[in-house]
């Protein structure tokens, strides 16, 4: 019988002894696991992508929204030293008028004020001798009598006019008397010291 078909691969394996009809050579059995391994594998892969980029893309989320209120926050105190720094200098101006109100006024004494001290205990020369007081003191204009008509109860100063007032305080200082009065004088001096009690 002629043969009518060129000679090809299966004609070699039939005359191999091989399995007839056979059109393909059997396959490793490895080779069926490959496939669903494979599979396996790059679903894992995938799946685990994808939740490293969930998980990043959500802590990238945090943090930039805790630097949107930073910025704000850093904004804010920015407007505030300045506002802060105007009343430091008001602050400081009205520190600086508390000592002009505190101080006191150079007490106005008027040295040559005419003045009369009058004796009303009946002990001879006290009068003189506490209108030397005065004299030593630096009051030019004084002299000395003796206490008629009303008598204080404690050794008084009496000054006629309120601008007296400085000066009448000093003579009750320079005599060691208590009591300073605005009252009217009994005699022609401005300034009386009516001694009732001995003062020394």
């Amino acid at each position: 019988m002629t043969n009518e078909y060129q000679r090809d691969e299966f004609d070699e394996i039939a005359e191999r002894g091989g399995p007839v009809g056979v059109h393909r050579a059997p396959r490793p059995w490895w080779t069926l696991l490959l496939v669903p391994l494979l599979v396996f594998l790059a679903a894992g892969l995938v799946a685990f992508l994808y939740a490293t980029f969930l998980w990043n893309s959500g802590s990238t989320a945090d943090p930039s929204a805790s630097p949107t209120p930073s910025a704000t926050v850093t904004t804010e105190p920015t407007t505030e030293p300045t506002a802060s720094a105007a009343p430091e200098p008001s602050e400081t101006a009205s520190a600086e008028p508390e000592p002009t109100e505190t101080a006191e006024p150079e007490p106005v004494i008027v040295f040559d004020t005419p003045i009369a001290v009058l004796n009303g205990t009946g002990i001879g020369g006290l009068a003189a001798g506490q209108a030397d007081l005065l004299t030593a003191g630096g009051f030019t204009d004084v002299t000395a009598a003796n206490l008629g008509g009303d008598e204080p109860d404690v050794n008084t100063v009496v000054y006629a006019d309120e601008s007296l007032a400085d000066t009448a305080a000093e003579v009750a200082s320079l005599l060691g008397f208590d009591a300073v009065e605005q009252g009217t004088p009994s005699s022609d001096a401005d300034i009386e010291a009516q001694i009732v009690t001995d003062p020394r």
